[in-house]
């Protein structure tokens, strides 16, 4: 490929110039990586995963003149937006199942029978023979004149089939019960668009992604970057439509309510398809691919070849409940030294919390504080050395979330206007939060040194937190029940952050087995993400529901630190 042909690809496509570094350190390597398969025909049908404004179609488009120009080969492109139902289609929908099945996008809008038609059309197409690939005018919110069909000559080598939702799975019916956002709220106030959006996944798109052989994902970092992706695609199509046809286009307060009919699905999707997809591109939020992961590369020697990662949360997990001591876990601790095994800290606790509870532990590796808003690599350690990463205060970090400053605005905001009861660790001096922590006084004051997050108390009825949830969600935050307390923070997990730093810590070769441990709701994406969860059991509470285990779960019989201990003596085995 010479610079010359790329530099015209970027030219028709309208790229910037630091989309060529991506297709030199990701794209080519990708696709001359899986070129073998394609030859061989047991790979026919890529699919390519990403939310709204990811750079799906952009990858599509990449990857079908590198393959033609490079290696001669024949790449039909269709989109699963190109098998939206007709209008008139969505409307009697609208009319009989729910009215928010007029708005195009969720499963349950497309003509999956017509999108499995084509597929299989595509593959059976021999020399001579022809296929017009269907098409969807989004500019009039309806399916495109024939006349406007792309054709395709056969024999086709490989189809690339991208989609917002490619791959998604339906989830628990329990998972469904509350809404997520204001839409679902005002729109959906009984559930019944839910619904019928999962028995669709359940059913039809099931059997449809069925015929998906490798699956690439352009993982986003959060929910809250799409909205922002989402109207900047909205602006370039305006670009290109004139002004007669712009008239179903949408404008920012249409785009905010529109991508809320996606959010459910997306969040889904960006907990459990990195660890199913066959490739795992990672964004940033100026979408720049950071790191690539493939989660399922060397699986018929996983036992023999993959290396394990260890991530822990700490209070009432690896640290006892009641008195913070991790005595019970140090023969566990032991046996990771002995066998080299890195093991992550994943905890709702603070960076300044962390390099004290890091020294005490031994552990020298990256950790991930407030619930998985940021990653932070500690001074000394050469661990993603290569990864371009922030600098805040002086430490390397990876953040996911906004900073604490913007949450207590609206906290504070809400509190005095809607008279809300709640407290939160910015209420408090140290002396008062030793008072109801427990911590000791230097704990408490490194415990206040919050960067992304805001512990509260809720102290009003469950009636008025529905409300107030509301209100987190339509600005983009969400609320982790720990064993303590409630934690505000933006758009992040636990489970994200940690799939994040394994594909950096192992960028090739065969994916690494991830454990996880933890004792509460704030653990549970970390556990679901996992290949071996471990449910550290708490004499304070319940176990978490963990819905959606990506991998086997296990329930402690010790509490807290025994447990832990226990756990990993019983997967590692205890040595000589």
């Amino acid at each position: 490929m010479s610079n010359a042909d790329l530099a015209a690809f970027l030219l028709q496509e309208r790229l910037p110039e630091q989309y060529r570094q991506q297709i030199h350190a990701y794209f080519i390597p990708f696709i001359e990586g899986v070129l073998p398969r394609i030859r061989a025909g047991d790979l026919r049908v890529l699919g390519i995963h990403g939310a709204q404004g990811s750079g799906k179609s952009t990858l599509a488009a990449l990857l079908q003149w590198y393959l033609q120009c490079e290696h001669g080969m024949t790449v039909a492109v269709v989109s699963i937006d190109d098998f939206y139902l007709r209008r008139a289609e969505r409307e009697v929908l609208a009319k009989t199942e729910h009215p928010l099945l007029l708005t195009r996008g969720v499963p349950g809008s497309h003509d999956v029978a017509l999108a499995k038609q084509t597929l299989a059309a595509l593959l059976a197409l021999k020399s001579g023979q022809s296929l017009d690939l269907p098409r969807f005018d989004k500019s009039c919110d309806d399916r495109a004149q024939r006349s406007a069909w792309p054709r395709i000559s056969g024999p086709v080598d490989l189809v690339i089939f991208e989609g917002w939702c490619l791959g998604a799975e339906a989830c628990e019916p329990a998972a469904l019960l509350a809404p997520v956002n204001a839409l679902e709220l005002a729109e959906d106030s009984d559930g019944a668009w839910r619904r019928y959006v999962n028995t669709a996944l359940a059913g039809p798109y099931r059997d449809l992604f069925a015929q998906i052989d490798y699956l690439l994902m352009l993982a986003a970092p959060s929910f809250g970057c799409v909205q922002g992706w989402r109207l900047e695609q909205e602006q370039k199509l305006a670009a290109k439509v004139d002004a007669g046809s712009a008239s179903a286009l949408m404008d920012a307060p249409a785009i905010q309510r529109f991508i809320q009919h996606y959010q459910r699905i997306t969040e889904q999707c960006l907990r459990a398809l990195p660890l199913r997809a066959d490739c795992v591109m990672t964004m940033a939020a100026d979408r720049q691919i950071s790191a690539a992961h493939y989660p399922r590369q060397g699986d018929d020697h996983a036992a023999e070849t993959c290396p394990s990662l260890v991530f822990s949360d700490l209070d009432g997990t690896l640290l006892d409940h009641d008195n913070y001591s991790f005595s019970a876990a140090l023969p566990a601790l032991a046996r990771l030294a002995e066998l080299g095994v890195i093991w992550v800290l994943n905890t709702s606790k603070t960076q300044a919390e962390l390099h004290q509870l890091a020294a005490q532990l031994n552990n020298p590796y990256p950790f991930i504080i407030e619930n998985g808003a940021a990653v932070v690599v500690p001074a000394g350690c050469d661990l993603l050395a290569d990864v371009d990463l922030s600098i805040v205060n002086g430490q390397r970090v990876k953040e996911f979330a906004p900073r604490r400053e913007q949450i207590l605005t609206l906290l504070h905001g809400w509190r005095a206007q809607y008279g809300y009861q709640f407290s939160g660790f910015a209420d408090h001096d140290a002396p008062t939060l030793c008072k109801i922590t427990g911590l000791s006084l230097q704990e408490a004051e490194l415990a206040l040194l919050r960067e992304y997050s805001e512990p509260i108390r809720w102290e009003d009825s469950d009636e008025r937190w529905q409300a107030f949830a509301v209100l987190l969600a339509a600005e983009g935050l969400q609320a982790l029940k720990g064993g303590r307390f409630i934690h505000i923070m933006g758009a992040a997990d636990k489970g994200r952050a940690m799939a994040w730093l394994a594909s950096c810590l192992y960028p090739s070769g065969p994916a690494p087995q991830l454990i996880a441990l933890g004792d509460s709701g704030n653990d549970i994406a970390m556990l679901e993400r996992a290949d071996i969860a471990v449910l550290v059991r708490s004499p304070h509470h319940s176990p978490p529901q963990i819905v959606a285990p990506q991998g086997d779960l296990h329930i402690t019989e010790g509490f807290g630190p025994v447990g832990w201990n226990e756990a990993l003596l019983d997967i590692f085995g205890a040595g000589d």
